[in-house]
């Protein structure tokens, strides 16, 4: 699940990654219903990626992480909204 490292996008809106979220919450209630119903033996669960990053084909052209690097500001860090719902959905289990 990534995004368009788009110049034109403000930090703030950068953060809303709904579909992120949406994409995670499907795959792990699928996840949960392969463990429970067919007995799969899952050993971990890992989010690619925790930060934005430099991809070898595409460079900095796609956001990939849990947390918004910003580039021109000394690699700063900002949560998107996925952070948030992932500390909720640990919490919960």
């Amino acid at each position: 699940m990534d995004d368009p490292n788009d110049p034109l996008i403000s930090i703030k809106d950068a953060l809303k990654d709904e579909k992120r979220i949406k994409y995670h919450n499907d795959y792990l209630i699928n996840l949960q219903a392969s463990i429970t119903e067919d007995g799969c033996n899952v050993q971990g669960y890992f989010v690619w990626s925790l930060l934005d990053n430099w991809e070898w084909q595409s460079g900095f052209t796609s956001r990939f992480g849990l947390y918004f690097i910003d580039y021109k500001d000394n690699l700063k860090r900002y949560p998107k909204h996925s952070v948030e719902w992932f500390k909720n959905f640990l919490k919960s289990t």
